[in-house]
């Protein structure tokens, strides 16, 4: 009996029920028919009738409940086979009734049990009726040697067939394994996707609609105070603070339909830059410039992203913590790549100093998911560096092939 509990591979069909049915009845059928009325006769078909009971009672039952080669399958093939061997014995031409009896004995019995109960079928009525007929003696032994041989290979077939089924029972359990490792892996697929995307959104968020919110608070700030001494510089914050509201909600719909940020929409990357600088500038009343070196050259939309929402990350800690004066965005494009630093001369921090929030992660992150490095460089009182460096494909391929540099430079 297979450990798993699973159905024994000879699955029952509503065919081999009516071929099982079918073969005892037209051979009882034909029993009576071709038979001499009396006793003999009614207790021959009185034990073949038996067999459908047998069947539809027992044998079935141990079938469906996968009881196959266990002691009540010994139990039910003996008495089939006392059975059959009695009705063979008692008319010869019910030998047929193997047909069906043979493939039930292995299916429920297995090779050994069922070799026993169909080998008893086979050599029992044959050698009592030698016996009673005086059957000569050279007879009989040829007789037993020829069932023996097909015993023989009646129980090889059967032994040879219970590794199949076995083989097949193990190769249902991996296909079943391999289901549910496919269904678990999709499940986790699927919920790292949806983590990775709350993570994306919740760095989008940080990056833009928080930092644009504090702006607004630090701007309505700034007019509270200014309203009875400055009008035009509170007028002024105003504007600022609706502008700051506008981008926050442009950045908003950005983010409900998938679109990148809505700097980079309508200004290119130093552009965008030197927008984000100027109105830096202008919300703290500082001195925030924007510059670009080296020879410019297009980017791929995550690396703008990147070196975009990395500026807006570092200004926003800058606002919140550096207390600077002066503030410089340095954009410069090398023959590695791209790098992005934002440097302020505010009151900096140490290296013991523990870093709260999700801003510094981010960047990180940020870079890590380009292959990025990100270095921070601060001193108390002497301000504060962030370093954001990537490398671009163009430089990913010169570093592959040197020659690419000078065959991009080359002269038509």
């Amino acid at each position: 009996m297979h450990e798993s509990g699973e159905r024994h591979a000879w699955e029952l069909s509503r065919g081999w029920d009516i071929y099982f049915t079918s073969v005892v009845l037209i051979l009882l059928a034909l029993s009576l028919l071709t038979s001499e009325p009396g006793p003999r006769s009614w207790w021959t078909a009185l034990l073949v009738a038996s067999l459908l009971p047998l069947y539809w009672l027992v044998g079935r039952r141990i079938i469906l409940e996968d009881r196959y080669a266990s002691g009540e399958s010994l139990v039910f093939g003996l008495v089939v086979a006392t059975v059959c061997s009695t009705a063979v014995f008692l008319d010869s031409g019910l030998g047929l009734l193997l047909l069906a009896l043979a493939p039930l004995c292995f299916m429920t019995g297995g090779a050994t049990y069922g070799a026993l109960s169909v080998g008893i079928i086979l050599v029992v009525p044959w050698l009592l009726r030698g016996i009673v007929d005086g059957d000569p003696a050279l007879s009989l032994l040829t007789g037993l040697l020829s069932n023996a041989i097909v015993l023989a290979f009646a129980y090889w077939f059967g032994h040879w067939f219970e590794k199949v089924v076995q083989q097949s029972w193990e190769r249902a359990e991996l296909i079943e394994q391999l289901r549910e490792s496919r269904a678990e892996a999709t499940r986790l697929s699927e919920q790292a996707g949806a983590m990775a995307e709350r993570e994306h959104l919740a760095r989008e968020m940080h990056d833009t609609l928080a930092q644009g919110f504090t702006s607004i608070i630090t701007l309505t700030q700034a007019v509270e105070s200014e309203l009875g001494t400055d009008p035009a510089a509170a007028r002024r914050h105003l504007e600022l603070t609706r502008r700051t509201a506008m981008d926050n909600l442009a950045e908003t719909r950005a983010m409900v339909a998938a679109r990148g940020p809505v700097l980079l929409e309508d200004d290119d990357l130093e552009e965008a830059l030197q927008r984000l600088a100027d109105r830096f500038g202008a919300e703290l009343g500082i001195t925030a410039e924007a510059e670009v070196t080296g020879p410019a050259r297009p980017l791929p939309g995550d690396v703008q992203v990147c070196l975009l929402r990395t500026a807006q990350e570092a200004l926003a800690n800058v606002r919140k913590h550096a207390g600077a004066e002066n503030v410089r965005v340095r954009l410069a494009y090398t023959d590695v790549g791209v790098s992005l630093g934002v440097h302020d001369d505010g009151r900096g921090f140490g290296a013991d100093r523990a870093v709260q929030g999700n801003g510094l992660a981010n960047m990180h992150r940020r870079a890590h998911d380009l292959g990025g490095v990100l270095d921070v460089e601060s001193t108390p009182g002497g301000g504060t560096t962030v370093r954001l460096s990537l490398a671009t494909d163009e430089a990913e391929e010169e570093a592959r092939d040197p020659g690419t540099a000078a065959r991009r430079t080359e002269t038509p």
